[in-house]
């Protein structure tokens, strides 16, 4: 090699050379796209950060920012296809879209697949032909992670610059609501909280050492407390392992732990039947709804309860938690009562052969909602069972077909529509009629004691 080449003096400036070059491909890295997973929760006052939507459908490409909806009102509505509020709600968005259009967008977001929605927007749009679509995310996972929240429909309301300005429940949407935001930027709105879900593993024993502890030794157990903060309101009935048979209560009111205590397997006391003979029924149930319910619930009128009981005499479940309810509040006294009432009797059509074959089997499912059923492997007493709890509808449906096989079955039609209902029942040789019929009733009432002599 040429040494005048190799020295100090003529190869430093190489070096020197090669080592920014090296220095500048090390540092330089691709930018990623910002995500959720870079972002805490945010708060009524916060900017939004320019996160990237992905799966958005109806829009003019399928992924966007939120910066591409700055210059108008964002409401962001978080919602599923099983959640009746939020299909209720759809008619209403539509309309104040059409109203404030050019002023306000809004953005429906679901965590289901689009298939799922498609599926749903499909049926809903043979009812209703006439709706406006606008833009809407699907399978989203960027800002359900931004907006906290674990009760829907659920409505996050940005400004035109892109901050966080109200979080409110369904009652808040409204053309009022809207028009004073955008003529005053008026935030006076009530916020809608979602308490953080607590740990919480329901196969153990609640509120004992934090959970229960072990449970290794334990034979009976029969809790109350308030309500606590945290936890998801509902219960559950089930068989446990172990011990024998276990109701788990949290966050519900005196009404719901008489109806769990007082109801059989597989029945379910509706609001149609359920009377309450009292004098001051507001320690009972209430009319409020979404945080105005919550609030109420925790005003001494939320508890939560459990009752674990041996294999022994686990058919005594429920007689033990009517007792405990006695013991608790003994102020009321309920019972079950026959009574005549109006109600929807689903019925076989006469003169009609068997249009509905037995079951091929297989898992069973029931995917019910508003629009129709989908019923694999099930029975009728169930699918009904299933629709009362979970449906409102303005009477109650009762099987007396005869029919105890499970069934495979698929109707697709607005419920609410009797007769576009029966006319798709009769292809299984079906009807729903309303008519008088005796339905057991849990009655409440005040537990007078008896006058001294």
């Amino acid at each position: 090699m040429n040494a005048r080449f190799c020295s100090p003096g003529r190869i430093l400036p190489y070096l020197f050379y090669f080592s920014l070059l090296y220095l500048l491909l090390w540092c330089w890295k691709p930018v990623r796209a910002q995500s959720a997973v870079n972002y805490k929760p945010l708060q009524i006052g916060d900017t939004v950060p320019d996160v990237v939507i992905k799966k958005v459908l109806h829009y003019k490409t399928p992924t966007a920012r939120l910066s591409d909806f700055k210059g108008k009102l964002l409401i962001l509505d978080f919602w599923a296809t099983w959640c009746a509020p939020c299909v209720y709600m759809i008619p209403r968005m539509d309309s104040l879209q059409k109203q404030f259009e050019g002023r306000v967008q809004f953005l429906a977001v679901t965590s289901e697949n689009e298939k799922a929605v498609t599926n749903f927007r499909t049926k809903y749009l043979k009812r209703h032909p006439k709706r406006i679509v606008h833009p809407e995310v699907v399978g989203d996972s960027v800002l359900r992670r931004l907006f906290y929240h674990n009760a829907l429909p659920h409505y996050v309301w940005i400004d035109q610059v892109g901050v966080v300005s109200a979080v409110t429940e369904m009652a808040q949407i409204t053309a009022e609501n809207i028009s004073a935001f955008l003529d005053k930027n008026s935030t006076e709105l009530k916020e809608k909280k979602d308490e953080k879900r607590i740990a919480y593993d329901g196969t153990r024993p609640f509120l004992v050492n934090g959970n229960g502890g072990d449970g290794s030794g334990l034979l009976y157990h029969s809790l109350l407390s308030r309500y606590t903060p945290g936890l998801k309101r509902g219960f559950s009935y089930r068989p446990d392992e172990k011990l024998g048979r276990r109701i788990t209560v949290t966050n519900c009111s005196r009404l719901w732990l008489y109806k769990i205590a007082y109801a059989k397997p597989g029945q379910w006391f509706d609001e149609a039947n359920v009377i309450i003979e009292s004098a001051d029924s507001s320690a009972l149930t209430t009319e409020l709804h979404g945080q105005n319910y919550i609030d109420w619930l925790k005003d001494n009128n939320g508890f939560c309860y459990e009752l674990i009981v041996p294999a022994a005499i686990q058919d005594k479940t429920n007689a033990l938690m009517q007792q405990d309810l006695i013991n608790l509040f003994p102020q009321y006294k309920a019972s079950v009562e026959n009574r005549m009432k109006r109600g929807l009797a689903l019925i076989r059509l006469e003169n009609t052969p068997n249009l509905l074959p037995a079951s091929q089997g297989g898992k069973k499912e029931m995917k019910i909602d508003r629009f129709g059923w989908e019923i694999r492997n099930a029975t009728l007493k169930s699918v009904l069972e299933r629709f009362n709890k979970t449906q409102s509808y303005s009477l109650p449906l009762m099987d007396q077909t005869g029919i105890k096989t499970p069934v495979d079955l698929s109707i697709s039609v607005d419920m609410s529509d009797l007769a576009a209902t029966n006319t798709e029942l009769s292809r299984y040789g079906l009807k729903l009629i309303e008519k008088q019929f005796e339905q057991p009733v849990l009655v409440i009432a005040d537990n007078k004691k008896p006058t001294a002599h």
